[in-house]
């Protein structure tokens, strides 16, 4: 019987596929019980709060293939709990709530790497199918397909310490095709994934907490921002869990905002990169920019990251605007000279070799897809059919000059860290007062020990 079905899922896949050639990209089919469809409901934010979301998205259990070129590469098997096949919901926030192409999250019962590498370590239970279309009004058409593959390839050559990977597929759900669709690991705990043990955790700076069942908020959180946890997971964060996170975070906060102390509670390079990665890309989104953040164990120091949500990319004119959001923690590190100094090296050194490795990198992703994307792309218009409107080449040529563009405008921006461009600065625009202010030009209440400020013009070398 199962030989059966497999047949049967093959047969339908060929016959929806039957013109397209046989370098087909992968076929994801979920047939769920009774036919059951994912669904949602849509949520406005209460009275205070910020944003558009999504709730009784609960999973629905089925069975799930993946398929090439006619081969089975994947079978869950039928559904039963905790043993075989797959369950599925819908995801996100105001792409959950507003796009055509729904983004989904599945959950497999086994793990397997649906990507197909060779490692077993990268087996995992929880993958994501994303929407192809971004839009955004500073491309072509004002839309794009591949804004996550600037994000990711960014964050690969900042030096992020997880970057996720994706391949294409098609999707198919109870016989329906439902587009072409990124298939992606989800930010989540895993050995080569958000690599933590469990004396760690892994939460977001959250602007959907009121959509969450668990949250806490610190000391410096407005009442528009709380955190959220994704590991460990909300069913299992006890009262004890909760007070010593906020413990902990308000710990970090303090040593941010009031002591400036911050080398013994943060890892500095990795919140560093993670800015470097939006200034280099030029994002314009504060409300759904997920922010976040983990410890590896009990004893290691807090990191910034992985990068996640690129579709506001290249809309800033100028840093991004995360750079001064004044509803999290960089604004107060830009005034920490221990911090600049750390994201000016890392610029440094990734600068001279910067524009060869965006040509390069999108180089590979032009080579791996060019012969498919463009056949595959005019498949989902079936789907959707004012979606795709530009090229494979034409877009993969817009986001390489569009980098190339940003990286020499940071070149620019980057001039205010110049020694002698702050000191002509303070001394020609400040004169007149005795204010300490550090490298980035900005006023400095009480000066730290082992930094470098400026005083009516003159650089001095705090002990």
């Amino acid at each position: 019987m199962k030989h059966l079905i497999t047949i049967l899922l093959l047969f339908i896949v060929t016959n929806i596929y039957a013109q397209v050639p046989d370098y087909l990209i992968p076929v994801i089919t979920i047939n769920t019980i009774n036919n059951e469809m994912p669904t949602c409901t849509v949520v406005n934010a209460p009275e205070g709060c910020l944003g558009v979301s999504i709730t009784n998205n609960d999973y629905v259990p089925g069975r799930m293939t993946l398929t090439c070129k006619g081969e089975l590469l994947y079978d869950s098997e039928e559904f039963e709990k905790s043993v075989s096949g797959v369950r599925i919901k819908i995801r996100g926030n105001s792409t959950g709530a507003y796009l055509n192409q729904h983004p989904y999250k599945i959950k497999l019962s086994k793990k397997f790497d649906l990507l197909r590498r060779v490692d077993d370590t990268y087996k995992h239970k929880e993958w994501l199918l994303l929407p192809m279309y971004t839009w955004n009004i500073k491309m072509t058409n004002h839309q794009s397909n591949i804004l996550h593959i600037a994000g990711l390839t960014i964050s690969k050559i900042v030096g992020m310490a997880w970057t996720p990977e994706y391949d294409f597929v098609h999707m198919i759900l109870n016989g329906e095709y439902q587009g072409m669709y990124y298939l992606m690991e989800p930010v989540s705990r895993g050995d080569q994934r958000v690599n933590i043990d469990k004396t760690g955790f892994l939460i977001e700076h959250d602007t959907f907490w009121w959509n969450e069942d668990v949250y806490f908020r610190t000391n410096y959180q407005t009442y528009t921002y709380a955190y959220t946890y994704k590991y460990p997971d909300s069913d299992d964060v006890n009262e004890d869990i909760q007070y010593s996170m906020i413990t902990y975070m308000n710990e970090i906060e303090k040593a941010i905002y009031e002591d400036g102390n911050i080398t013994n509670y943060i890892d500095i390079e990795s919140f560093a990169k993670w800015m470097i990665v939006h200034d280099i890309l030029g994002t314009d989104d504060t409300v759904g920019c997920n922010r976040y953040l983990y410890r590896q164990n009990d004893i290691s120091l807090l990191q910034m990251g992985p990068t996640w949500d690129y579709d506001s990319t290249f809309r800033s004119d100028s840093w991004s605007t995360i750079h001064s959001f004044t509803s999290f923690f960089y604004p107060e590190l830009f005034k920490n000279d221990t911090f600049v100094q750390t994201y000016i090296n890392i610029w440094k050194q990734i600068r001279p070799t910067i524009i060869d490795d965006i040509q390069n990198n999108l180089e590979e992703v032009y080579t791996k897809y060019k012969d498919v994307f463009d056949e595959n792309m005019a498949i989902h218009n079936t789907k959707y059919p004012n979606e795709g409107m530009n090229t494979f080449l034409s877009q993969i040529s817009e986001v390489k000059e569009k980098l190339i563009e940003r990286i020499v405008l940071l070149d620019d921006l980057m001039k205010q860290y110049d020694d002698k461009t702050v000191i002509n600065n303070i001394a020609s625009n400040n004169s007149k007062n005795n204010h300490f202010y550090n490298l980035f030009g900005i006023k400095i209440d009480k000066p730290y020990s082992n930094s470098i400020y400026i005083n009516n013009g003159k650089k001095y070398v705090v002990k």
